[in-house]
């Protein structure tokens, strides 16, 4: 490979590195306008969005029936004839043991 290039202006050769000192200068070229390219840059910023839930709180009674009960008591005298004692003083039971005992309530 060889250290030596040619200037494109005057023509000379030279080594790598230095400059021919023509100082003779191109006219400039006409300039490439490329499309621009975009370069995104996202970033998020908060916002607070109000969000509204309605809750209805229900309390609901349920009626059940529980019976309760009241007593009514009356008191009734039944007389009864003498014919159906529960009791008879007459002599129905073996050894009439129990003619004393009856007797004191007549």
């Amino acid at each position: 490979m060889s250290n030596h290039h040619m200037c494109h202006s005057c023509g000379k050769n030279m080594s790598w590195g230095q400059q021919c000192g023509c100082r003779r200068q191109l006219p400039a070229a006409e300039p490439i306008i490329c499309p621009p390219q975009y370069r995104v840059s996202d970033s998020f910023i908060p916002r607070v969005q109000p969000v509204i839930q309605p809750i209805v709180n229900v309390n609901r009674e349920h009626i059940v029936n529980v019976p309760q009960f009241y007593v009514t008591e009356s008191n009734e005298t039944v007389v009864v004839p003498e014919a159906q004692n529960a009791y008879p003083v007459n002599n129905q039971f073996s050894g009439g043991s129990h003619r004393g005992f009856f007797s004191r309530f007549r």
